[in-house]
């Protein structure tokens, strides 16, 4: 029922039967008290403002309006969705070069990611256009690692894991280690590890808070994975069929959203640390070098198999961030 009433917003949208004022509804799969769900509904917010009211964004957390991850860019191409917010990797189904922020060890810290992000977003912006879409914002997630309920030391400690995985890259990763990566959404995670379909996940320290993990699991692995993005995309018609003031007030606010956001992931970050070591849960920052030389491994093989898949451009965007 929530997907036909979205269909028949974006059928009066496009056929020019709505009302002068807009509305868009808004996917975003994260609850409400998640940095990135606030950072959405500030971009709503400064929307609103900087159109006099043009424009109204309805933000819907969690999920509800039904989309899995896999399907949202799909449905912002249909324009089912006008706009929405998904995990980047996601995308990688539709188009390799999503896959890119979720390749494990590339980038260290938030400056490598954002230096990442700049030499990339060309090449993102140039997919979504053959999808329909136009990219407004993109915006890490912390740093992942892995929750489990007994600490790690080496590849030995992964056999018999089932760890929730986010994407492609992770699941792979998870494998090459010897565990096992399953997909599982976000609204169902903290059941999977209550009944023992998983026992660890991967995931950030925000996550972490978000699902309670500390009730479930007793150990975060540091292991900086990856820096994934998630990014704001609208679909291209929506965006055409508004005032070319409106459209340039909708970039100005995804710019000032990114800016802020950034700054607030690392916030979240450092936040969510503190929040999971007060309920108890051991944070392991020093990973064993029989563990790290394992994990450099995997991501390599993971970094090989991406730029076959993604062709050229994936050479040239590495070059581009080594300085070669």
């Amino acid at each position: 029922m929530k997907r036909y009433a979205l269909w028949l917003s974006a059928a009066l949208m496009f056929s020019g039967l709505g009302l002068a004022k807009t509305k868009w509804d808004m996917h975003i799969a994260w609850p409400s008290g998640n940095f990135h769900t606030k950072g959405v509904v500030m971009f709503a917010d400064l929307v609103a403002k900087k159109t006099g009211g043009d424009l109204e964004i309805a933000v819907h957390p969690g999920g509800a309006l039904g989309f899995k991850g896999q399907e949202v860019l799909g449905a912002v191409r249909s324009g089912t969705l006008p706009i929405a917010e998904l995990l980047m990797g996601n995308a990688r189904g539709d188009d390799p070069i999503f896959g890119l922020t979720s390749v494990p060890l590339l980038v260290k810290n938030y400056d490598e990611a954002w230096k990442l992000y700049q030499i990339a977003k060309p090449y993102y912006v140039e997919a979504l256009a053959r999808h329909n879409a136009k990219l407004l914002y993109a915006v890490p997630w912390p740093p992942s690692g892995i929750y489990t309920k007994k600490m790690l030391k080496s590849t030995a400690d992964f056999k018999g894991l089932k760890i929730r995985t986010y994407d492609a890259n992770s699941a792979e990763f998870v494998t090459l280690l010897g565990g096992q990566g399953i997909a599982i959404p976000f609204s169902e995670l903290y059941t999977a590890l209550s009944t023992g379909l998983v026992n660890g996940v991967l995931t950030s320290t925000q996550t972490g808070v978000d699902a309670k993990l500390w009730e479930v699991t007793n150990y975060f692995h540091r292991i900086n994975y990856a820096f994934p993005l998630n990014m704001v995309i609208v679909n291209k018609q929506a965006f055409d069929k508004l005032s070319a003031e409106d459209q340039q007030a909708i970039l100005d606010a995804a710019d000032e959203v990114e800016a802020f956001q950034w700054k607030a992931s690392q916030k979240a970050d450092l936040v969510s640390e503190i929040a999971l070591k007060n309920h108890g849960m051991q944070i392991v920052k020093d990973i064993t070098p029989e563990l790290q030389s394992a994990m450099e491994a995997a991501a390599q093989k993971i970094l090989e198999k991406w730029m076959a898949e993604a062709g050229p451009k994936a050479k040239e965007v590495l070059d581009a961030f080594q300085g070669k």
